[in-house]
């Protein structure tokens, strides 16, 4: 029998969260003691007060890096990875411009570097922490919240450092034993020098991580799309294969996440529902599976993916430095594809006030609730991304049947003129890249799509401007593919290699 943990984690999520960070007193990679962190003895004293502190992770997600306003949490890593690919583009304004031209990815000793590093293994550090009190005061806890919390932590544990292998390493490589450097697997709290495993050994932990989350996770019947679902978990371990060129698990995983999510009353955003901003995706759509959630009446300002990607926030960054989509980019699309819409091609539609500038193919895709505050929700994880990987996956996996079944029914609602192109395995495969870069647009998965594929940074848009971009082209082998570990980690890590 299923069950389900009731508990307002709306309210806890969003007021009390932050609160609740695990932090160290250690100098190297874990220095992100919070200012307002509580006795982890309190918290780990009672399985609530765990899943406060689960609560507190991924409020985390959202959070802004004081040391640098651009850096609002995953949203902001997710904004600078859109900078680092071809299919987005701006001409003005400073903030993300060294992640378009790269100029942060070989600079060891820079907080947009670093930063990346910092946060993802704060992450890794509160997961850990959460997981050693579960063992310690509830050892073998087979209550039902003991095995949610562990499920998410150990989860949330592999995410990251999916994320870490996929910035500070190079790419995986299925034809090889891939024995190159990736990241340290860190799996106790305990601050210790580490080495960096391979990439191989770090894809087979993540693994691990998320197989034994499923399994804990198994009859968790999610009421909070805040936190990690079996749902979620599948969709995780279906991105890791498909980085890992392992197109049938890929399949699997995302056909069984899609399964998952469709219990749980889970679709794939309507043509009517498609202009809405994606700023009440949690509450006007059913495409969320996973999110966070911010209300009306929440100051967010600088940290919200919106202050930078909405078309509408009343801020310099926004009404000066207009995100737009590359136009070699919306020119993939049928005339008759809805998610035109999310674009203006001619840069004339209408602006809140004459202070926003315009421009050809300007983003209409993400709109904040207000032009006074970036407030709006983010889904981390949708699925129509889930039905992309399905198909892409099947498809490479010669199983063309398979790719187009699930392919038409994200089309059905994206095109209604949509009809079968014919083609097959990595051609049809390729018309799926296709429009994963356009309904993923601005979502953060071009540069890693790039890096698995091995496909080179061709920026061939005529509106990209190489005298603000830096560059038009980077092909395979080029530096900046993988971020340089930060220099504070490798001047106090005396067993960290740098990767330049």
């Amino acid at each position: 029998m299923k069950y389900r943990y009731i508990k307002s984690t709306k309210v806890t999520f969003l007021a009390f969260a932050s609160l609740f960070l695990l932090g160290s007193c250690s100098e190297s990679y874990l220095d992100t003691t919070p200012s307002s962190s509580i006795s982890e003895e309190v918290v780990g004293s009672t399985l609530d007060g765990l899943y406060i502190a689960l609560n507190g992770i991924h409020r985390k997600m959202i959070s802004q890096d004081l040391e640098n306003q651009g850096l609002g949490g995953e949203p902001g890593f997710i904004v600078a990875r859109e900078a680092h690919g071809d299919d987005m583009t701006w001409d003005t304004q400073t903030w993300h411009q060294t992640n378009l031209t790269w100029a942060i990815n070989t600079n060891d000793n820079i907080v947009n570097n670093s930063g990346v590093w910092r946060t993802y293994y704060q992450f890794i550090l509160n997961a850990n922490k959460i997981l050693e009190k579960l063992d310690q005061n509830f050892p073998n806890s087979t209550e039902a919240l003991a095995k949610h919390i562990k499920g998410e932590c150990l989860a949330i544990r592999g995410w990251a450092h999916f994320q870490l292998v996929q910035y500070y390493a190079k790419r995986y490589d299925a034809t090889t034993q891939n024995t190159q450097l990736g990241v340290p697997y860190r799996e106790s709290s305990e601050v210790v020098n580490m080495a960096r495993n391979t990439v191989e050994e770090v894809y087979t932990k993540i693994n691990s991580d998320l197989e034994e989350a499923s399994t804990l996770l198994a009859d968790y019947e999610p009421n909070d799309i805040n936190h990690y679902s079996p749902t979620v978990v599948y969709g995780l371990r279906a991105r890791v294969a498909l980085a890992q060129q392992n197109y049938p698990k890929a399949a699997e995983y995302a056909a069984e996440a899609i399964t998952l999510a469709k219990a749980d009353g889970h679709s794939v955003m309507t043509q009517a529902m498609l202009t809405n901003g994606f700023a009440d995706i949690t509450t006007t759509t059913s495409e969320a599976l996973y999110a966070a959630m911010t209300l009306d009446d929440q100051t967010v300002y600088f940290y919200s993916f919106y202050a930078y990607m909405s078309w509408n926030f009343n801020a310099g960054a926004i009404r000066t430095g207009i995100k737009c989509i590359s136009q070699s980019t919306y020119d993939l699309m049928s005339p008759t594809d809805l998610r035109r819409q999310w674009w203006d091609p001619t840069g004339t539609s209408a602006v809140p006030t004459t202070a926003y500038n315009k421009r050809a193919y300007q983003n209409r895709k993400f709109r904040a609730r207000s032009t006074a505050n970036a407030v709006g929700d983010f889904a981390f994880m949708r699925i129509s991304e889930l039905y992309l990987i399905a198909a892409e996956a099947y498809a490479r996996s010669g199983n063309t049947t398979s790719a187009k079944e699930y392919f038409k029914i994200l089309m059905d609602q994206r095109d209604p003129e949509y009809k079968d192109s014919g083609k097959t395995g990595d051609a049809f495969a390729e018309e799926v890249m296709n429009s994963r870069r356009i309904e993923l647009w601005g979502e953060g998965f071009r540069w890693f799509d790039l890096k698995r594929l091995n496909l080179p940074c061709k920026r061939t848009g005529s509106n990209f401007n190489i005298a603000f971009c830096g560059f038009l082209e980077k092909d395979q082998s080029a530096d900046g593919w993988y971020y340089e570990i930060p220099k504070a980690e490798t001047d106090y890590n005396e067993l960290m290699v740098k990767n330049y």
